[in-house]
């Protein structure tokens, strides 16, 4: 098969998110599939070297980078005419939307439902009106790229559920592939290294570990709160710290911290690569996450395979992928949060087995799993 995959953000600077996914995905399908011709549609030039992948592999650019309407132009106008012309037998969108007018079957991955439920809560400033019109876009072409769309792909069945309810579209045209940690993601033991990235983001003695934004969807209020609760004793053995995967609206997290009288305990972070995260992952002592709504949740998983006890929400597909690996808590409710975070920390053997099945959980992912998945839905696209 001529497969296209729309990988734009294989050379965005962005990290995480659809990058993360499209990434992982490329590189899989590299290693285990040589018979199908694979076009990466880029939007600039980058470094990056699709044939290194192999030789089925080729890259190439359709450029969107112009403001406001570069995304939507490139995508609606520019990939949906270049997918033309290489006569595509099938044309992958990973990212929600994908081009309306085209000859040949579309794949649109959607990875939750959150764009349709939750819409963006990060507005503010000179980029509002940027904001809204691409939410705008998002929404319509999502909905419409889904009713077109000869398959589409989503990565957790608590995802799958929420497209067929929302989107009211057949649940046979739905298809599951779970995401895994990248393979960056294991256990350091190296003291020197751990001491190294703790000295370099002013981290002073043990902590508690977790990954969000001001995003009312990630809770960090609610994680501000729960630490608040806990003993002192606790507080002064473990710092919180708090890696801010976008940086926007990070002065309502801090002005939540002096309220709660917690600026000698808590550390935000941010700018921190998949190299440091690794680190930070293998030297906390427990790794919170009380997301209210996520489409699959990859930093519990990354934590577990980083050997990390894991406190998690007990909210849409995260219990899904922690299974019984993790500790779950009511994302709202701060004192079961609390009492759960004193438990994990303390209970030695507790502890040991949530490390043990963490490992296990962990290892039931993989990308490589995720792309034969994704190669079935191609194949059964083109009705082979």
């Amino acid at each position: 098969m001529r497969i296209g995959i729309d990988a734009r953000f294989l050379t965005h600077p962005q990290p995480g998110g659809f990058k993360t996914y499209i990434t992982n995905l490329v590189v899989a399908l590299a290693d285990m599939d040589d018979e199908n011709q694979y076009t990466l549609y880029t939007d600039r030039s980058a470094v990056f070297d699709a044939t290194a992948l192999g030789p089925n592999f080729t890259t190439k650019v359709v450029p969107g980078t112009l403001p406001i309407i570069g995304m939507p132009w490139r995508e609606q106008i520019g990939l949906a005419y270049q997918a033309n012309r290489d006569k595509l037998d099938l044309l992958h969108s990973p990212s929600l939307t994908a081009p309306l007018c085209l000859f040949c079957p579309s794949v649109v991955t959607i990875h939750d439902m959150i764009w349709y439920m939750h819409g963006n809560r990060n507005k503010g400033g000179h980029t509002q009106a940027r904001r809204w019109g691409m939410e705008l876009y998002y929404r319509l072409i999502t909905e419409i790229s889904a009713k077109r769309a000869a398959a589409m792909i989503t990565v957790s069945d608590h995802a799958k559920q929420t497209i067929v309810l929302h989107l009211k579209v057949p649940p046979e045209r739905v298809f599951v592939t779970h995401e895994a940690a990248s393979p960056i993601f294991r256990r350091v033991d190296d003291e020197n290294a751990l001491y190294l990235v703790r000295r370099q983001h002013e981290i002073h003695s043990d902590y508690i570990l977790a990954i969000g934004s001001a995003d009312p969807r990630k809770n960090m209020s609610t994680l501000l709160e729960a630490y608040a609760l806990l003993p002192d004793s606790v507080q002064a053995c473990y710092q919180l710290v708090i890696v801010l995967t976008h940086v926007n609206l990070a002065s309502e997290l801090t002005r939540r911290v002096k309220e709660l009288g917690l600026a000698s305990f808590v550390r935000f972070v941010s700018r921190v690569t998949d190299e440091e995260l690794v680190l930070l992952y293998s030297d906390a002592k427990l790794f919170v996450f009380p997301s209210l709504y996520e489409g699959f949740g990859l930093p519990p998983l990354e934590a577990m395979a980083c050997g990390t006890p894991v406190v998690a929400s007990d909210r849409s597909s995260i219990p899904e992928i922690v299974g019984d690996a993790a500790l779950t808590v009511a994302p709202e409710n701060a004192p079961q949060m609390a009492a759960t975070m004193v438990r994990a920390l303390k209970d030695d053997d507790l502890r040991a087995m949530l490390v043990h099945r963490g490992y296990e959980r962990a290892m039931r992912f993989s990308w490589r799993r995720c792309a034969k998945e994704t190669i079935e839905v191609y194949k059964r696209v083109r009705g082979e």
